[in-house]
């Protein structure tokens, strides 16, 4: 009620307001008369009694003195009366323009933070949720934001989204959000803050604790909250880890801008927008090889590589022992080689990597320090992208018939995107290589040059248009974790179908039966299960896989190498490692390691002993021999597939 009386005056002219004022301040004169003296005749002399105070009132001396100090009043709230009250709507009306006003909201969904993505995500919040109001709380100038939202959304939508004044890192500000009642919870952060990541994290550390101090009386189900990492370093720990006390409060889900936007490119594309890597389906008789190259070792060039990282497994590597190649091209080649090898230190002790510094011809790899199991390989250039020779080396690129070639051009630079996007050598574009450009506010430029020579040019990575919320809740990944929970438990694949049993399993406890550890929404496997949902389109490519398909023993026993495969980088990529020989003997003899069971120190010091070629895998604890996981996810691709495709 009280924010729609708000609403009400804020839209008030100013000149409006004083003839309203007036006429109530009339009403109330008549009112309090009505309650005194007569109808009629006495209520007229009244009127003119206020209206002119100089009238001259018959009747007794009583009401002649009543008469006198209705005159007196009349000046005054003809004058310093009307002033006040105008004065305090006017401050009233600043304050809700400027978001200082906070409501008793309930059943809303919250918005904290205020960036280039939030307009798209009213738009997809108020499609989710026809009827739910929704709160944005922010610490920049509400006016401002309200007139680009205005600029941007329907009347109908604008409408809906109230502004709170607040900095997230202040228990007192959230409190105005009524975090309890609340439906979700996005946590987006400022544009271009600084030490964003830090702040959001102590925003959930706030939330929890409010949350926690509200539980009588209020819904204490766990409240969804999406969190923006701006980092690819902070986002890569917590997909690892949950952050301690906030699970039981919280239903903690991260993500980031620049994988959002490597996700939107690589996996839910249809294939028309953009390309698929795999565009033509690599089979197990295949020649052919996935390669990436990707120019700018950006974020954003960063999470394109990794993606194709996550997705790139085929059955040729299994039946050829073919690998798929991704490359980075960057005038800091070395120094950010250096830096990725050391983030992901792991996965490049066990996957073949090179280095070429164009301008020197300084080459060094690790191909003879080991036996590699997995099926990638990683290549880094040093140099400019106008530089004869890289561009030479592009050229050299699209005369192998054999390779699937994608260029993404990931400078964080859109003018300089452009410019090298559209100057490549003429055989990328005469051989229909797809080409990707990021681009930060706009794809205008190049979406009208979609035509004739640039017809495979196609732009990514504007700032509107990251996070996709239907994305965010597929079912695919609840698929998985059920397929996953479910091996050799004797329950039926068919029951994949049923949504309400997805969503239960999905948000069920389970309890390590040798520590006691409670892994309630365990954020690594949820990611675990992201990623393997993230490649089912690949394999159902790769082996012409349809909805509903009965699959044969081979290709069952195919997909399972495949699935192994992608699992080895997944965990490679999540800063696990393979274990060593000493931890393998006492392992395979039952031994605790430091004082410990084996279970417990794989979580610990994220180790893992399946982290090996497939035909090496050994049973688990439970008895159950670890390649069956990968065979009972594998058998249940065609009926997620049949779930997905309704």
């Amino acid at each position: 009620m009280l924010k729609t009386i708000d609403g009400c005056l804020k839209s008030i002219p100013k000149q409006a307001k004083w003839l309203s004022l007036i006429c109530l301040t009339i009403i109330f004169i008549l009112a309090v008369i009505g309650l005194i003296t007569d109808c009629g005749q006495g209520a007229a002399n009244w009127i003119l009694s206020f209206i002119n105070p100089g009238s001259t009132y018959s009747g007794d001396t009583l009401v002649r003195y009543f008469a006198l100090l209705v005159g007196l009043l009349g000046m005054v709230l003809g004058g310093a009366l009307i002033s006040v009250i105008t004065n305090i709507i006017q401050l009233r009306q600043k304050d809700i323009e400027d978001g200082k006003i906070s409501y008793l909201f309930s059943n809303h969904v919250i918005i904290i933070g205020y960036n280039k993505m939030c307009i798209s995500l009213i738009k997809q919040i108020a499609e989710k949720y026809p009827n739910c109001e929704i709160v944005l709380q922010t610490v920049q100038k509400v006016p401002d934001i309200r007139y680009e939202l205005c600029a941007n959304l329907s009347p109908e939508i604008e409408r809906r989204v109230a502004f709170v004044a607040g900095n997230r890192t202040s228990k007192e500000d959230l409190e105005k959000l009524h975090l309890p009642k609340c439906k979700e919870i996005f946590l987006l952060g400022e544009t271009e803050e600084y030490d964003h990541d830090s702040q959001s994290i102590k925003c959930l550390e706030e939330m929890s604790d409010i949350l926690k101090n509200n539980q009588a009386g209020n819904d204490i189900s766990l409240k969804p909250c999406r969190v923006l990492f701006e980092y690819q370093s902070t986002y890569a720990v917590f997909q690892q880890q949950d952050i301690p006390n906030i699970k039981e409060y919280l239903d903690f889900l991260p993500f980031n801008f620049h994988e959002c936007w490597a996700q939107k490119v690589l996996v839910d594309s249809d294939g028309e927008k953009y390309p698929f890597l795999d565009r033509e389906p690599i089979t197990a008789d295949s020649d052919k090889h996935v390669h990436l190259v990707v120019v700018g070792m950006s974020q954003m060039g960063v999470a394109m590589g990794i993606q194709a990282a996550h997705i790139c497994h085929f059955p040729n590597f299994v039946t050829k022992g073919i690998k798929t190649k991704i490359t980075f091209i960057d005038e800091n080649a070395e120094r950010e080689m250096h830096f990725l090898q050391g983030r992901y230190r792991h996965l490049f002790n066990e996957t073949d990597w090179s280095f070429w510094d164009i301008n020197t011809n300084e080459q060094k790899n690790n191909f003879n320090s080991k036996e590699k199991f997995t099926d990638l390989e990683f290549e880094f250039i040093q140099g400019r992208i106008e530089n004869p020779k890289v561009r030479k080396h592009l050229s050299d690129l699209t005369k192998d018939n054999d390779k699937l070639l994608t260029i993404a051009v990931c400078f964080s630079s859109s003018p300089s995107a452009i410019a090298a996007g559209l100057y490549l050598p003429d055989e990328i574009y005469d051989s229909n290589i797809p080409v990707f450009v990021r681009q930060e506010t706009s794809d205008c430029t190049l979406s009208l040059l979609s035509g004739g020579k640039y017809k495979n040019v196609k732009p990514f990575g504007m700032l509107d248009h990251a996070y996709d919320l239907k994305k965010a809740e597929s079912l695919l990944p609840m698929m998985v974790k059920y397929a996953y929970d479910n091996t050799n438990q004797g329950k039926t694949l068919e029951e994949i179908e049923k949504e309400e049993i997805l969503v239960k399993n999905w948000k069920n406890n389970w309890v390590d039966a040798n520590t006691g550890k409670d892994y309630k929404n365990i954020i690594a496997l949820k990611f675990s299960n992201i990623h393997n949902a993230n490649m089912i389109g690949v394999k159902s490519r790769s082996l012409k896989i349809e909805a509903g398909q009965e699959l044969s023993y081979e290709q069952i026993n195919l997909l399972a190498r495949i699935e192994h495969n992608r699992w080895n980088i997944e965990k490679l990529l999540m800063g696990y490692r393979a274990c060593t020989l000493e931890e393998k003997d006492k392992i395979a003899e039952g031994k605790e390691i430091e004082g410990v069971k084996p279970k417990q120190y794989y979580r610990d010091k994220f180790v893992h002993n399946d982290i090996r070629p497939y035909e090496k895998l050994k049973k688990d604890d439970k008895g159950i021999q670890a390649s069956e996981y990968d065979i009972c996810i594998s058998k249940a691709l065609p009926v997620m597939l049949k779930k997905y495709q309704k």
